[in-house]
Order: structure tokens, then C-alpha cells, then sequence
């Protein structure tokens, strides 16, 4: 409670705001180690005297009760930009959530193999067919599917990961004691038993209409790709994948019949180079994952913390990153790297490219 209790009030501190806000955080550790603290705060030098005199002086959070009672009742978790279970691929995103709310049981592998799939709140037949079959593959693969909750292939996607034994996460664009919509409730009490629903808002923030596209920007940038199935070219699913492109993720989508308007969507994104599928195959193809319909579950392969290290480096530098500017990145020994990209090429999750360069293979 106290950290949590520590970021709300950084983020109330008048004009630090959210960069400031991490940037700091980033210099001087968690907030409950210098808000307050005038002898910490001289270290920073991009902060004004007076910013550092309203850091360092008392600071209360509006409805903090509200908040703390909302947290122990639905037993909601925090998790900040600085803690290891943060997702590695949401800190590179434009203007990350400095933390985030989450209720069910999250993983650090849960974030390894992620993919959004997203579409119409009214999908055809062919779409409610489509999503189930595609999502439940991915799901087998070892995929953590992610969505937004929402009615039609959101719904569906999330059903069908977790029908087929596989995690889901869902994407809140409220806090996440709450349920949007309402008769989504079974479902939710599901996912959280094998996955997590997680916000950037407070407990306690209800629905807003401009809340959903702040929310679709966690949902792409929580994935190595999104998918969408079926949509107008002015749906959230849309807004979504242009998300998805800016923070630099792969796009794909389904094809659908011309004189429906539910495919305007994802026939545009094939139309300016989205990836077209027909099938989840596709999708593991691209990912060089070994397509199998009958296949058991299988899982992303452990990495020790200096695999893990680099690997999150060539997330982070898609589609390719030559040896040398790796090495700077990774600050360790030419030694050290050649031995752990030789184990990550060995678990198949890189690719040698000519002229030296190194790419993630998903």
C-alpha cells in the first residue's frame, strides 16, 4: 500500500507529470524513496527548485480510503515500470503506463509468446468461426492471447483460450474490481483463474468512452503482433492495429468477403501490407513455430537472466540489430554475448542475418 500510495501521489505533484514522473523513477528508484526527501532530490538536475520543494513536501492523495478499501476487497495487485514482472515489451512503447492494476495470476513466461486478436463487437458467422479456431491454435502453441473483454471476437478469442487450456490476459479500460461489460462477469471469473485482468486505471474509475483507445494502445503493446478479425475501418480494432504499427508490431488479418462491411477492416490493413492469414499456421510460420494442428501445449523455453536480457534487447530493436551495437546495448564481454546468442539460436529463438546482424525470431 504504501508504494502504491507513493506513485499516486507523484503523479498529483503539480507539473511533473507522466515523463518527468518516470524519468524520475528511473533516476531515484520507487517513489516512496524520495517523495518527501529533499537530500535525494537535490541529486536530480532536471527538476526545478520549486518542483523539488513540492516533492519534498506533504502530499495527500484525494480518496486514497476509497482506493485502499477497493484494493484489499477484489485483492487487486500493483505492479510499477521498475518491478521485473512489468511487461519487458510495454516499456518500449510511446508514453508507457508507469504501473499497472491486475486481478488472477500473472507470469513472467505470460508475456514471452503474447498476441492480440481483436475485432468487430458484431462478427459473422465466418468471424465467430474464425476466431475460435485461430485463437484456440495460438493458445495450444503456447500463446498468451490478449484482448479487451469486449463483446464478439474479443469475447471469443478469450473463450476459446481458455476452452483450450491455454492463458488469456484481458485488458481493462476501467479499474479492474469492475467488469465492462456486465455480462462479461462469468467470463471474467474464468480468465482469472488461468490469466489476469489488468488496467492502468485507478480502482474505482468507471467506464469512459475515451478511455478505449488509451486502453487498445496497452493491448498492441503488450503483443509481437495483433491480429484482427473482422471490423469497420473506423473500429476500435482498427485503432488498435495503427497502435500496433507505431510501436513497431506485426499486423495481421483475416480476409473477408468484399460486400461485408465487416471486413472493410482487415482488407485495408492487407491493402497498405498487413500479413494475411487464413489460418493460426500462418501466424506460427511467421514466427517459425512448428505448425501442427494435433500438437500439444508448448511453451516458450526458459532463459537464464543474461538470455533473457538480450533477448528483451532484440524485442526491443525489431526486425534487426547488428553484433556491435548489440554489444553496447548488453554491456557485457564479446565472450559472454557469442556464448548466449549461440544457447538462444540453439532454443531457436533467433536468426543469424548476413552483415553480422541479429534478429529475434518472435
Amino acid at each position: 500500500m504504501k508504494k502504491i500510495r507513493a506513485w499516486l501521489k507523484l503523479l498529483s505533484v503539480k507539473n511533473i507529470g507522466l515523463v518527468k514522473s518516470i524519468r524520475l523513477v528511473e533516476t531515484l528508484g520507487e517513489p516512496d524513496s524520495f517523495l518527501g526527501n529533499m537530500e535525494r532530490l537535490e541529486q536530480v538536475d532536471f527538476l526545478s527548485q520549486q518542483e523539488k520543494i513540492d516533492l519534498s513536501s506533504e502530499i495527500s492523495y484525494p480518496e486514497w480510503d476509497k482506493i485502499e478499501i477497493l484494493i484489499n476487497k477484489f485483492d487487486i495487485k500493483f505492479i510499477s515500470i521498475l518491478d521485473d514482472l512489468y511487461p519487458p515489451l510495454l516499456k518500449t512503447i510511446f508514453h508507457p503506463p508507469p504501473f499497472l492494476f491486475y486481478r488472477g495470476n500473472l507470469r513472467k513466461d505470460d508475456f514471452r509468446r503474447t498476441i492480440s486478436i481483436v475485432g468487430t463487437r458484431k462478427p459473422s458467422n465466418y468471424g465467430k468461426l474464425q476466431s475460435k479456431k485461430i485463437a484456440s491454435n495460438l493458445a495450444r502453441s503456447g500463446f498468451t492471447i490478449i484482448s479487451g473483454l469486449a463483446y464478439g471476437v474479443d469475447t471469443l478469442a478469450h473463450q476459446a483460450a481458455l476452452e483450450s487450456g491455454g492463458r488469456t490476459i484481458a485488458i481493462l479500460a476501467t479499474g479492474c474490481e469492475q467488469i465492462y461489460p456486465p455480462q462479461n462477469k462469468i467470463l471474467s471469473e474464468k480468465i482469472l483463474k488461468n490469466g489476469a485482468i489488468i488496467t492502468e486505471y485507478l480502482p474505482g474509475v468507471k467506464v469512459e468512452r475515451w478511455h478505449f483507445p488509451t486502453r487498445n494502445r496497452i493491448i498492441s503493446g503488450l503483443s509481437l503482433g495483433t491480429l484482427v478479425i473482422e471490423g469497420s475501418k473506423k473500429s476500435g480494432a482498427l485503432l488498435t492495429a495503427k497502435f500496433a504499427t507505431d510501436q513497431n508490431r506485426d499486423i495481421f488479418a483475416l480476409p473477408g468477403d468484399i460486400t461485408r462491411p465487416q471486413a472493410e477492416g482487415p482488407n485495408y490493413l492487407i491493402k497498405i501490407g498487413g500479413n494475411i492469414i487464413s489460418s493460426a499456421n500462418d501466424i506460427k510460420d511467421f514466427y517459425n513455430i512448428i505448425s501442427d494442428e494435433n500438437e500439444q501445449m508448448t511453451f516458450f523455453p526458459e532463459l537464464s537472466k543474461e538470455e533473457d536480457k538480450i533477448y528483451q534487447i532484440l524485442l526491443q530493436n525489431k526486425p534487426e540489430i547488428d553484433f556491435d551495437n548489440l554489444l553496447i546495448k548488453a554491456s557485457i564481454s564479446i565472450g559472454e554475448l557469442s556464448s548466449n546468442l549461440l544457447i538462444l539460436e540453439l532454443k531457436n529463438l533467433i536468426k543469424r542475418l548476413p552483415g553480422n546482424k541479429i534478429s529475434p525470431l518472435f
